[in-house]
């Protein structure tokens, strides 16, 4: 989620003002903060914008102290959010509540962050019930739980209405499989005189986009317990090497070599937007942004391949601080927070998506009209799954693309590369160098 573009405003305070006064109520206050009538200070970390992620974070916590006047939350934006909260910490400066995304669970490993299980059981907080199942394990690691889902998304198609019906091709859906995905992107691919004018598909090698055809042929970058790769098994090999032959082989997504060539600042989001490719792959942040740029276009559920559908999270959940001095309080400020009431100025303000299952609904009516089918999208939250997140999550990632980018970039087999990562990957996961 650090990766999504936000859409900022200086007008949106206004709108944030008015969208307060409009609430009312918030959620039951917890029985601690009834009873300690002493003020009560908490710190709040955030990264994102100035214009938009700040005021918003602090007008939500706002609703929650409006109900709870002896409890105050100051909301800091930090830029170098990481090393930033991790200073903040070790210098013994007060943090409370903690905005995280996967290195969720590394900080709970290492203590900086509590595990919220008790607290969520002591509250009777139905969790599957409250957000989309898919989200929760991102932050899940041996029965701990280190954050409560907030913010959200997933891995979706994106299609160009105009060049499908051009072409004479039905819009992709949730029954589309692989085989049809890669027919449509062969038929949707344009050359002229050696040149392709118009790309079938464009994707690019984040390990939410592979990952998700990897869930999709029944395969694993990890093994359950997140102590070795099973990059090499063949339900993961099968599903990596038909990401690359997208590229490689079909020539119907631009490999690395015709991105290099499109000059400084080529992506694939930029690829869409100027409508240069008929299909792409990311998370739902990017709706608004296309919708700006005028273009005619729709989200389905990624293709299904022979285990089924597969829709990679990611997102941003509330943690507490393990050094907070009311972790009872923090956790029912995430409660709130993370509730239908919590999330609606998330909708309101345009600023992503919510986590949770009511202030999904209400963000879902924002759509732009015929983006989405109601049946793409129930498939679509049905299918969302949580990555297998270790609490070396930032070394095991930049192993798993250093092993693999010879590979991604057409210059060595799988099999060397996928080898290599299941070599390297037992030290890496269990905090070697």
């Amino acid at each position: 989620m650090k990766k999504i573009a936000k859409l900022g405003s200086l007008a949106v305070a206004l709108a944030m003002t008015a969208e307060l006064s409009g609430l009312s109520s918030v959620a039951n206050a917890a029985t601690q903060t009834k009873k300690v009538a002493a003020p009560i200070n908490l710190v709040m970390t955030i990264w994102g914008s100035q214009s938009l992620d700040l005021p918003t974070y602090q007008l939500r916590a706002n609703l929650y102290t409006k109900s709870h006047p002896n409890v105050h939350i100051s909301v800091k934006l930090l830029q170098n959010y990481d090393q930033q909260v991790e200073t903040m910490i070790a210098g013994g400066e007060q943090v409370d509540i903690m905005e995280v995304a996967q290195e969720a669970i590394g900080f709970g490993k290492q203590g900086a962050v509590l595990n919220l299980a008790p607290y969520i059981k002591a509250s009777k907080l139905n969790m599957k019930q409250q957000f989309i199942p898919g989200y929760i394990g991102t932050y899940s690691y041996r029965g701990a739980q280190y954050a409560i889902p907030e913010r959200g998304g997933f891995m979706v198609m994106y299609y160009n209405k105009s060049m499908f019906k051009k072409a004479g091709l039905p819009f992709p859906n949730a029954k589309w499989t692989w085989s049809e995905f890669l027919k449509d992107a062969q038929k949707l691919t344009i050359r002229q005189g050696g040149t392709t004018t118009q790309w079938g598909v464009a994707l690019d090698n984040w390990w939410p986009k592979f990952g998700s055809f990897v869930h999709q042929n029944g395969g694993h970058m990890l093994n359950a317990n997140m102590t070795a790769s099973t990059v090499n098994t063949p339900a993961t090999m099968q599903a990596l090497q038909f990401y690359q032959d997208l590229q490689y082989k079909y020539h119907v997504s631009p490999n690395a070599i015709d991105m290099a060539n499109m000059g400084n600042g080529a992506n694939v989001d930029a690829m869409f937007a100027n409508q240069q490719t008929a299909m792409m792959t990311t998370g739902l942040w990017d709706i608004q942004p296309f919708k700006q740029a005028r273009v005619n276009f729709g989200i389905a559920p990624l293709p299904l391949g022979k285990a089924g559908g597969g829709m990679e999270a990611v997102g941003t959940g509330l943690a507490i601080s393990a050094k907070s001095k009311y972790p009872k309080v923090a956790f029912d400020v995430i409660k709130f927070l993370t509730s239908g009431p919590g999330e609606k100025l998330i909708v309101t303000n345009k600023e992503d998506i919510p986590a949770s299952r009511e202030a999904t609904k209400l963000w879902v009516k924002t759509l732009p009209k015929g983006v989405v089918t109601p049946s793409d999208w129930n498939a679509m939250l049905n299918e969302v799954f949580s990555p297998r997140i270790p609490p070396t999550w930032n070394n095991w990632q930049n192993v798993m693309y250093n092993d693999l980018t010879d590979f991604f970039n057409g210059k060595n087999t799988l099999k060397a590369n996928a080898d290599k990562l299941a070599a390297d990957a037992p030290a890496v996961l269990a905090g070697n160098p």
